[in-house]
């Protein structure tokens, strides 16, 4: 055992010692990182996840914005993180399934990581400016393929699933279009207003208020059914568009080598937060699917996605450095 290794097995047995007992984990913070920026969808549900596990672990959960490299950095601060169980990671399918298939060199692996459960499952929409002369899917592959330049469509990073789905639809419909990846959601909802981009394809939580308002148009959603919060959006599916990419999901991590009352303490105050139905209405409203599963699960659907993911990837020929 290396001296590091022996350090972190010691602070996590301390921290075991700690987190075991509810009084006297009270008052420590948990830090919540969340490898995207604030505003977008991820953040809208990781701050009432925080606020689910604050109430059922007796101490302040913090959510910590860690954008950019497709959520690398974040996800590279939590693994050199001490298991302790203060540091929890909101992965993705993205983080885990997709990356190791599009960068050749990613700055950690699920070894690095303990898994605790599955959180949800998502769905992305395609978003246009209110001036696009096209107000479906016909209508914007029509206007794409007549177009002397490929449309711009706005992504959150370059291989996320907003990308992939993007990248997928360009295949499925046969039209060219060009990515043009911003930093957060709320840039990129100020870049669709401003017809700086006439499309966008992203989560839908953080893009409802701008669509009641009128402020942007919705063309299609993901999935296999309408979404409640849409339900005059017809899916890609009904558009005759096929295959635009699996579904992502977020879960939640945390180092390795967490001692197993810790992980047992976190795993059960998560899922009781996510069987919290009113705390949930409108997330299950707006298209997301609750799913909740043990770490062993956890751990062997991550192989089976990055299995599936590489298929999408390799299917869409994409490969990003």
């Amino acid at each position: 055992m290396t001296r590091m290794s022996g350090r972190r097995a010691v602070m996590g047995a301390m921290a075991a010692l700690a987190l075991a007992g509810p009084a006297r984990a009270q008052g420590r913070p948990v830090r919540l990182v969340v490898p995207y920026g604030p505003g977008g969808g991820p953040d809208v549900f990781a701050r009432r996840l925080a606020q689910g596990l604050a109430a059922r672990l007796g101490s302040p959960v913090v959510v910590d914005n860690r954008p950019g490299a497709t959520t690398m950095l974040g996800t590279e601060y939590v693994a050199g993180a001490v298991p302790d169980g203060l540091t929890l990671l909101m992965g993705t399918s993205t983080t885990f399934a997709a990356n190791p298939h599009l960068f050749r060199r990613v700055g950690y692996s699920i070894a690095q990581f303990q898994p605790i459960t599955l959180l949800i499952r998502t769905r992305l929409a395609l978003y246009a400016n209110t001036d696009l002369p096209a107000n479906d899917m016909a209508g914007v592959v029509a206007l794409a393929k007549a177009a002397p330049q490929p449309l711009a469509y706005g992504i959150t990073a370059r291989g996320n699933s907003t990308h992939l789905t993007g990248e997928a639809l360009k295949l499925a419909a046969g039209i060219e279009l060009v990515d043009v990846p911003y930093r957060t959601t709320g840039s990129m909802q100020q870049g669709i207003i401003r017809n700086d981009i006439p499309l966008a394809v992203d989560g839908i939580p953080a893009w409802l208020g701008l669509t009641r308002e009128g402020r942007v148009k919705v063309i299609g959603v993901t999935g296999d059914s309408r979404v409640g919060a849409l339900p005059d959006t017809p899916t890609f599916a009904e558009a005759g568009l096929r295959d635009l990419g699996h579904q992502h999901w977020y879960g939640l991590l945390a180092p390795a080598g967490l001692p197993a009352p810790v992980l047992a303490r976190l795993h059960a105050a998560t899922v009781a937060t996510m069987a919290d139905a009113e705390l949930w209405q409108n997330l299950t409203h707006e298209g997301a699917t609750i799913e909740t599963n043990t770490p062993e699960r956890f751990t062997a659907l991550i192989a089976e996605e990055t299995e599936t993911w590489g298929r999408v990837i390799r299917q869409i020929g994409l490969s990003l450095e």
